[in-house]
């Protein structure tokens, strides 16, 4: 049951967002300020509550099958692709290479002072 509770906190959050994005007319995605207040609200009230922690490990699981919408969509813009490829090529290797250098900071910064 709390697992479900833990769903419906981020289906809300999600839900705010989305409307905070329509009535304010936002260019920011809703999920992602729903995201943002969720996070600020972890920050407020210092701790996660449990039905959370129940339902992250589960969406967590099949974080893989949320990409399979964009996956698909990129499939059919064939045309438009075509004549982009160069900065999407672009766009995926700068990426990747920021993503690799901030991960490597972060990583590094973390196991500072711990001993193996």
């Amino acid at each position: 049951m709390q697992t479900l509770a833990g769903f419906i906190i981020l289906v809300l959050f999600q839900f705010a967002g989305e409307w905070i994005k329509t009535q304010w007319q936002l260019v920011l995605p809703g999920p992602i300020i729903g995201m943002l207040m969720l996070f600020i609200c972890l920050l407020i009230f210092q701790g996660i509550p449990k039905p959370l922690l129940l339902a992250a490990p589960l969406l967590i699981r099949y974080l893989a099958i949320m990409f399979l919408p964009a996956a698909a969509g990129i499939f059919f813009l064939g045309d438009a692709i075509k004549s982009q490829w160069f900065a999407i090529i672009a766009a995926i290797v700068i990426g990747t290479l920021l993503s690799l250098v901030f991960n490597g900071i972060v990583m590094k910064r973390l196991y500072k002072g711990k001993s193996e």
